[in-house]
């Protein structure tokens, strides 16, 4: 080998390793960057050459800088996450309305019913006494509060998560073309053969971020650039394009937000909600399981409104009940068939949907008057101011079973118990899921981290390596020199 061949293989040997130190010193840099994958060097020999009959290697290269980087792994982290976001936003939402149906807070509906059941055992003890009869009307306007105030509770909740969609779907708008942009970086980077793996990090952050907003699919083509397509199949980003996801009002109510899609464009068309798609149904995923978007859709669309028409029918089946028992008696002005609460509950349990839909709102006394309540069975001209039977009735009311829809029969009170248990459940359930899922995801992230993490302890022994071998190739370099200088002195 000449020493023209030592020098060459030498600096190929300071440049590799030049190469390979600034990469070791750009991982210690990212160490604690979010979403940031460990890069290596890969080196292999240069081609070799003959000398005397014999190879002989001509130095190192750089093969490539590969990012320590795992595409399984990842779509895991991301399904993960998109059921994680999923069950964050519904625990959210019924954290909200939780305490509107607290039995510990001594405000809540069974109270209040108690509280009725109380005074009309009361009125019972003195038929005729005004503060008994005062008492009455007092607890029934309590009733009839909390009802509103448990309503209004749920409706806000409801308006809540129909507000949060359009921020949502703004979020997604503003990943998607994040997105779209680093494809383009991609793709002209590694034209001119670029090194782009933080972009790819920077990407790959981004597709974690859209999971969790909303549930996606995605392929890598063959130019790097990334495809994204929402659970319905429609094509979020593709190549430096994307597609604008909104909300469009379809009013007048609570649930007054649509979801709609463009075309992807770069950048997209204006929003024209008579030409773009309605992705409403399917943007959630199957259930509406999936993202944030579905765990919005799923509290406003299925599972507030159960509770909705839960509360309604049970307004307007203990109505029905007190009304139906209160016409049945004789009040102190000598009069009878009064309904006590109104509107009018004409429709016997079980009762139509559209009897008792939106009843807990509308609920309210139909007497103010004493005199009108009808505490006696019969006509006080003949039975007296003292008679109670009526009142002893009415006291029994909330315990008496009647059928609620689906047949069930039940009283007023155990109906109450079963909703307030239903949404108990609905939250431990929704707690365990959301711990679950944490737990999954970082574990996924763990592993990640193993896989595609920076390790300080390894970067420094690399950093180690990689400085003895440039010192190394320095002292070839350096002995080549005086070997050359040392011909150059017998010339002389």
């Amino acid at each position: 080998m000449s020493i023209s061949a030592l020098f060459n293989s030498a600096s190929s040997s300071l440049a590799a390793q030049r190469v390979a130190l600034d990469v070791t010193a750009e991982n210690i840099s990212n160490v604690n960057t979010e979403g940031y994958s460990r890069q290596r060097v890969v080196m292999e020999t240069a081609p070799t050459t003959t000398h005397n009959g014999f190879p002989l290697g001509s130095g190192v290269k750089v093969a490539i800088v590969q990012r320590m980087y795992d595409n399984v792994l990842n779509k895991q982290i991301n399904d993960g996450t998109t059921l994680q976001g999923n069950n964050d936003t519904k625990l959210q939402t019924l954290q909200q309305i939780e305490p509107y149906l607290n039995e510990l807070s001594g405000n809540s509906i069974g109270d209040a019913m108690q509280g009725l059941s109380d005074s009309w055992q009361a009125l019972s003890l003195n038929p005729a006494g005004l503060s008994e009869r005062q008492t009455v009307l007092g607890k029934a306007q309590v009733l009839v509060d909390t009802f509103h105030q448990v309503r209004d509770g749920i409706v806000n909740a409801q308006t809540f998560t129909d507000q949060s969609l359009t921020a949502v779907a703004s979020d997604v708008t503003s990943t998607a073309r994040e997105i779209a942009d680093l494809n383009m970086q991609i793709r002209t980077t590694e034209l001119i053969s670029g090194n782009a793996n933080e972009i790819r990090d920077r990407r790959d952050l981004l597709l974690q971020q859209l999971s969790r907003q909303v549930g996606i699919s995605y392929a890598e083509q063959p130019d790097g650039m990334m495809d994204v397509k929402l659970p319905g199949g429609e094509t979020l980003v593709t190549g430096n394009t994307y597609a604008t996801v909104y909300t469009n009002a379809v009013g007048p109510g609570v649930t007054t937000n649509e979801i709609r899609i463009t075309a992807a464009g770069a950048p997209p068309s204006a929003a024209n909600p008579a030409a773009d798609t309605n992705v409403t149904a399917s943007i959630g995923g199957s259930g509406n399981s999936k993202g944030e978007i579905g765990g919005l859709l799923y509290m406003r669309d299925t599972s507030l409104p159960a509770y909705l028409g839960k509360l309604d029918e049970l307004a307007y089946n203990l109505s029905y009940q007190v009304n139906t028992q209160h016409a049945a008696g004789w009040n102190l002005n000598n009069n009878t068939n009064i309904a006590f609460f109104s509107p009018a509950t004409a429709a016997a349990p079980p009762a139509p949907l559209a009897a008792y839909t939106g009843y807990s709102a509308a609920i309210s006394l139909a007497i103010t008057n004493t005199n009108d309540i009808a505490a006696a069975d019969t006509n006080p001209l003949t039975g007296g101011v003292g008679n109670n039977k009526n009142a002893l009735l009415l006291a029994g009311v909330a315990n008496t079973k009647v059928a609620f829809s689906g047949g069930v029969m039940s009283s007023t009170v155990d109906y109450y118990n079963s909703l307030v248990a239903s949404v108990g459940v609905d939250v431990r359930s929704s707690k365990n899921l959301t711990a679950q899922n944490e737990s999954f995801v970082r574990q996924l992230n763990n592993l990640r981290d193993s896989n595609s993490g920076v390790s300080l302890d390894e970067e420094l022994t690399n950093l180690i390596k990689y400085q003895k071998a440039f010192e190394g190739a320095s002292k070839v370099i350096s002995t080549a020199s005086q070997m050359l200088d040392t011909l150059l002195g017998l010339i002389r």
